[in-house]
């Protein structure tokens, strides 16, 4: 793995990015391990692999794998309307834009599903600028919280987000957006437990993921890594992070890790569902995950450069066509992303998972991630 270990020492010797670790298992076998550059820069603080980093959206394939437990149990179906367990989602609405900017607001057709919900065709929007539907989120977003003084909790901000608009009808398009945090708050509808906890006691603990989790004890602090504007000369970030559980505990991006723990968890998802003797899931259930989900139609709007030759399952990315994305990877790798440059496969063609963990503001995937696939695959036998 010489072509790994260049290529990531590059992205640091260059001036690139700050620092970078990333672990390769093939075959139970850890064929690659390294760490490049500062944890920290200003106090010199190397990478390691005990660096806890903020993992974004990675955060989501993990809320995924803790509902999808409940669907194993009969607890719910793919197609239910999310309304069956937040109310909020009932008797939904459209943003519906029109050419001068402005919009109406109409009746959608149909319900929020929880398969859309998983698949990112919900049309339930982040909170932003680029449609009706986020502007409309973002102001709201922000009257709640002035309103209430403090985040909310989890359940209570998700039926308030299921009472705005959508930017579409439910299951008329691809949108990455705020639907797997909604799922957060289905599992503690269903579990009756708060949705940290539930993870700590269904994956994190039987899967030996003591690093991870909504927030950074004390203790730990420490070795949290800093992020860095890297189109700023690695200018640091200074945002703080939870040191105690948070009000709104985030599924779609507020998880803590570190490229031992998810790489376990990556592990388990390669191992259709067990790892040492722990079964967090069934294998026909990691199989329904890692299928591509999306019709003809919904593939159109799918079009981020980072997405070119995948469609998406539940939750996640799925290679369909590595000539497209211009990868010599396998039909069948999927995994997923966070904003801060992390990334993660599951191969199982190759028997192959690779967890890359980062301090990329932005994240710039598409900058890096290729480059590391190409060494990756050229380095297997």
């Amino acid at each position: 793995m010489h072509l790994v270990q260049d290529t990531l020492s590059g992205f640091v010797s260059s001036g690139q990015i700050a620092g970078c670790s990333a672990k390769i298992i093939r075959g139970d076998k850890t064929c690659f391990e390294g760490s490049f550059g500062y944890a920290d820069r200003e106090k010199r603080i190397p990478m390691s692999d005990q660096t806890i980093f903020p993992i974004a959206s990675m955060s989501k394939v993990v809320t995924v794998v803790g509902l999808m437990r409940l669907y194993e149990r009969g607890l719910f179906k793919l197609w239910d309307p999310v309304s069956e367990y937040l109310p909020g989602f009932k008797n939904p609405t459209i943003a519906r834009e029109k050419p001068d900017g402005s919009y109406d607001i109409v009746p959608a057709q149909g319900e929020v599903t929880m398969r859309q919900l998983f698949t990112m065709t919900s049309g339930v929007p982040y909170p932003g600028k680029d449609t009706a539907a986020a502007r409309i989120a973002d102001q709201k977003g922000d009257e709640y919280l002035a309103e209430h003084h403090t985040m909310p909790q989890t359940v209570d901000y998700c039926n308030m987000v299921g009472q705005l608009p959508l930017a579409f009808e439910p299951g008329k398009k691809w949108m990455y957006g705020f639907s797997i945090d909604i799922l957060g708050a289905v599992i503690e509808v269903l579990s009756g437990k708060t949705f940290g906890a539930y993870l700590r006691e269904t994956v994190f603990d039987p899967l030996g993921m003591a690093d991870t989790g909504f927030f950074v004890p004390p203790e730990k602090r420490a070795r949290v890594a800093t992020l860095y504007h890297i189109r700023e000369g690695l200018k640091p970030d200074a945002r703080q992070y939870p040191t105690e559980k948070p009000i709104f505990e985030s599924g779609g991006g507020g998880l803590f890790s570190t490229v031992n723990d998810y790489s376990r968890f990556a592990q388990m998802l390669l191992h259709g569902g067990t790892l040492d003797g722990e079964r967090i899931l069934g294998r026909k259930t990691i199989d329904l995950i890692a299928t591509d989900h999306l019709t003809p139609e919904q593939q159109a709007t799918h079009s981020w450069d980072t997405q070119r030759g995948y469609g998406y399952g539940l939750g996640v990315r799925v290679m369909t066509h590595p000539e497209t994305a211009d990868i010599n990877g396998s039909v069948g790798e999927w995994g997923w992303d966070g904003a801060f440059g992390n990334w993660f496969c599951v191969d199982p063609k190759e028997n192959l998972t690779c967890v890359y963990l980062t301090t990329n503001l932005p994240g710039d995937h598409y900058r890096f991630i290729p480059k590391l696939m190409a060494a990756m695959y050229a380095s297997l036998d």
